[in-house]
């Protein structure tokens, strides 16, 4: 998809039988741009979902899109019991949506843990957490 424009990329994890309705939402959420593709795929047997909204001949994210799928497509993922992050992790794109899951203290314990393990902060580079 992404040879044919801009591709937003979702990793997250939700009951499976929420899979198809998950997808028919985002559709519907971004029905009045004609031109946007909504592709999907997983596995089931995790529950991992791979959400893909492709934007054909436009090569650079844009906010106003960006403002549809997001923090929507990760409140919707919460509000089922799903995880914002399956497979791929947290990363540097999802970090500032994991108060969504997760309350400062528990936040505050990955942070201490981190500094713990990785003092000179090797692992990951760049890859943090959000700041409480």
């Amino acid at each position: 998809m992404g040879s044919i424009g801009y591709t937003y990329k979702y990793d997250v994890s939700i009951p499976i039988s929420d899979f198809h309705d998950i997808v028919l939402r985002m559709k519907d959420r971004l029905s009045h741009h004609s031109n946007i593709i909504v592709t999907s795929w997983g596995h089931v047997i995790d529950g991992n979902l791979h959400l893909n909204v492709t934007t054909p001949n436009v090569r650079e994210k844009e906010s106003d899109i960006l403002g549809l799928i997001e923090p929507f497509i990760f409140e919707t993922v919460v509000q089922r019991g799903g995880s914002i992050s399956a497979e791929h992790g947290l990363g540097q794109s999802k970090n500032n949506y994991l108060k969504l899951m997760k309350d400062d203290a528990s936040v505050s314990i990955m942070r201490k843990l981190k500094t713990e393990f990785d003092p000179n902060n090797i692992l990951n580079p760049g890859k943090f957490l959000p700041a409480l």
